[in-house]
């Protein structure tokens, strides 16, 4: 039985939960009708394939949006609008935009179209939320959030909601999301409903998530490479008396490990059975909430005929000085059994070959930190020299760009990365090499595009790892 040998029989772990409150102030404002200038902020060279009409003049795509009562008020902002009826009865192009007010460290405005947009004019109320566009700089410079628009029913006492069911990508070129279809006029105006009530007033709110970038991060490496074996030799086997023997440390992955022996046993092995375990050395010290996945043989070796008695180990090391291992691994029986060849010359050897082995870096950056350090791509000024940094990690190879063996996999770089004019040229060329070089392919990017950079790297990393592997 695979047991860890401090524990006794159990594997005790600890659940952690991590909750996350999010609080947003809720602000009312009273409005006295006062003519507005309305303002364009359609986007035609948006590239994304918006689901939400932009605000003025663009087609209407609706996305998935959930509607339903509910009785929370607007967590974001909240305007109450007086002579509500003025607006359901004049121009299509009036809209009324709030004063700024702030949600996750950025400034908005709210925008309300009583008559519908340009698209519904009439038959909908239309509400949008605007980004201050002059806080998009740097590591802000692209938001995303959750958006939910709210009308005020007096009868119900509750809020009719509009939420789309997509998170919403602010950045310099869309600085307005919303729901042109948020509300029909006609179910507005219905007397049951009371969206309009005591004497012509009318209230609408809106909820802002907003969702930062992460900013801190970890790495799980894991080493398959097979190490060792380690051997242990215990001289004069019968004369050890001692409850347990711990063998020398060694280094594998990294770490310092070491056997332990109980010669007597342990636990339900102790009188019956040899008990065997690999631990990690009291002496190594690992990072704080730091694990070590490892992936063993544990051996007990025939040294007459090497059909030697092997058990596997599958864990998690955690705490120096403990390991995992079994209580019963060998019988005394079969231990003492001369044909089993476990003990020959009152010497008895133990084993461990680690197969697989982790390590575990943590990371801690503000946004434009994280897009450096977590992967960071350059290309040498004269040279096709290139580099490829990931994590604390840098490797720098000679590598040809007419190394890599599929064309497409060059266009997909050279298409978001800004490189030298030689690149071009490189992409144009026929390959002639069959098998791509080892390395992994760094370019110079603009910085703007570090995070599609990373993704698409990893990817075409990944891919000419699997190629090569066929």
């Amino acid at each position: 039985m695979f047991l860890n040998e401090k524990r006794n029989l159990n594997l005790n772990g600890a659940i952690f939960l991590f909750s996350s409150f999010f609080c947003a102030g809720f602000a009312t404002i009273q409005v006295s009708l006062v003519p507005t200038k309305g303002t364009n902020n359609a986007v035609p060279c948006n590239p994304q394939s918006s689901r939400l009409a932009a605000i003025n003049g663009a087609e209407p795509r609706l996305s998935a949006e959930q509607k339903f009562m509910r009785t929370r008020p607007p967590s974001a902002y909240c305007v109450r609008i007086e002579s509500c009826s003025e607006l359901m009865t004049r121009s299509p192009n009036l809209q009324y935009e709030t004063r700024p007010f702030s949600v996750g460290g950025f400034n908005w405005t709210f925008i309300l179209q009583p008559f519908g947009n340009t698209t519904s004019v009439g038959d909908w109320i239309s509400a949008y939320v605007a980004i201050d566009p002059s806080g998009l700089v740097g590591e802000n410079r692209e938001v995303y959030a959750d958006l939910r628009f709210l009308v005020y029913s007096k009868s119900k006492d509750q809020y009719w909601t509009s939420m789309d069911t997509e998170i919403r990508h602010f950045h310099q070129f869309r600085t307005t999301w919303g729901s042109p279809n948020l509300i029909q006029t006609k179910q507005f105006k219905a007397k049951d409903k009371e969206y309009i009530f005591d004497d012509d007033q009318c209230v609408f709110g809106v909820d802002i998530s907003v969702y930062p970038y992460f900013n801190q991060w970890e790495i799980l490496s894991i080493d398959k490479t097979v190490y060792g074996p380690n051997s242990w030799k215990l001289m004069k086997f019968s004369t050890l008396t001692r409850d347990f023997y711990i063998s020398d440390d060694f280094s594998v992955g990294g770490k310092n490990w070491a056997l332990k022996v109980y010669p007597n046993g342990n636990g339900t092995g102790e009188g019956n059975s040899l008990s065997l375990y690999v631990i990690l050395s009291e002496n190594q010290i690992l990072k704080t909430y730091e694990k070590v996945y490892v992936r063993a043989k544990l051996r007990v070796l025939d040294q007459k005929q090497s059909k030697h008695l092997q058990k596997p180990i599958l864990s998690w090391f955690d705490t120096p000085g403990e390991g995992f291992g079994f209580e019963q691994f060998v019988s005394f029986t079969d231990l003492q059994n001369p044909a089993k060849g476990f003990i020959v010359d009152d010497s008895l050897t133990v084993q461990v070959q680690f197969e697989a082995t982790s390590s575990t870096n943590y990371y801690s950056a503000n946004a434009a930190q994280l897009m450096s350090n977590f992967f960071s791509i350059g290309l040498s000024d004269t040279t096709d020299a290139c580099t490829f940094t990931f994590g604390d990690s840098q490797v720098q190879e000679n590598l040809n760009f007419e190394d890599i063996n599929d064309d497409v996999y060059a266009q997909q770089l050279s298409a978001e990365c800004v490189v030298k004019r030689r690149v071009e040229k490189l992409v144009s060329r026929k390959r002639s090499r069959t098998e791509a070089s080892s390395s992994s392919v760094e370019i110079n990017t603009d910085q703007s595009n570090s995070m599609v950079m990373m993704s698409k790297i990893l990817t075409f990393t990944t891919e000419r790892e699997q190629k090569q592997q066929k």
